[in-house]
């Protein structure tokens, strides 16, 4: 895909680092391609400063021909391209992994550590997004901006549901009961216009996933939760859809924050057990 094709910011984003790491290791990144928020024609460049923003990420899998390794002219131009470009574009965070085209055939579970970056900090080995959530929105929705299209790819929905199932008992469920306690940093967060977008939005995609087979993205995990989803939820996910979408979708319906906060910890609650209990 052209970068013209992009929206503007992944466009000039995603040309530096590319730009950047053929410049200084010329021929190294042969394939490279766009998962999360992009690939589902879901972008959000809006959000508000600091770590609790609502805006989307930048996330890409590149990928080499071989190995590149620890402390290699290789691994150098890497961090370098990664640095350059966090340094011009700090926000959306800039995020993926550099995996090579044997890693993409073999899946998540046989693939080493690798150069990645999460949250704009780029590591030269690591696991962020070496997951079967990356996999198969690469295999099944993957952009490509450069190298052939993402086909030979491992993907496994049976692997995907265990993934989800698994998020929500060691994760979401753990997370649902650190925020609704009262201390002044819960609070802080589940006040914020981040707190419903990423825990009403983000349960309902995995919600989506074991429901349907197919995944989504939080916008469209919005709209399928104000249909399948029982219609006291409806205010919250709206909310959330707005906030989301900067407005675009969904309406505002909450001027307190304690409530909005309260309605989202009911929601977790309840559709974390809700898609748990899927067959």
């Amino acid at each position: 895909m052209p970068n013209s094709d992009l929206p503007i910011l992944v466009g000039r984003t995603v040309d530096l680092f590319l730009t950047t790491v053929d410049e200084l290791a010329p021929g190294l990144v042969t394939g490279f391609y766009l998962v999360g928020s992009v690939a589902f024609g879901d972008f959000q460049p809006h959000g508000g400063r600091g770590r609790l923003s609502t805006a989307s990420d930048v996330d890409f899998v590149a990928v080499t021909d071989r190995r590149v390794e620890p402390e290699s002219r290789e691994m150098a131009a890497l961090a370098e391209a990664h640095a350059r470009t966090a340094a011009r574009f700090p926000r959306p965070h800039f995020d993926g992994a550099v995996l090579t085209w044997s890693d993409l055939a073999a899946g998540p579970d046989r693939c080493p550590d690798v150069p990645c970056a999460q949250e704009g900090r780029f590591v030269p080995a690591g696991r962020s997004g070496i997951n079967p959530v990356t996999f198969c929105e690469l295999a099944w929705h993957g952009v490509r901006v450069r190298g052939p299209e993402p086909v030979d790819v491992w993907a496994d929905l049976n692997a995907l549901r265990a993934f989800t199932v698994d998020n929500l008992r060691t994760y979401w469920r753990p997370w649902w009961q650190q925020k609704r306690q009262r201390s002044a940093l819960s609070l802080a967060i589940g006040l914020s216009a981040w707190f419903p977008v990423w825990a009403v939005l983000g349960v309902s995609r995995l919600h989506h996933v074991l429901a349907t087979g197919k995944m989504t993205s939080k916008t469209g995990a919005g709209r399928y939760a104000l249909t399948a989803f029982d219609p006291r939820w409806q205010r919250i996910v709206a909310e959330s859809l707005s906030l989301r979408t900067g407005g675009a979708e969904g309406r505002r319906g909450y001027r307190d924050p304690l409530a909005r906060r309260r309605d989202t910890l009911a929601f977790l609650d309840a559709t974390i057990d809700a898609a748990l209990a899927l067959p």
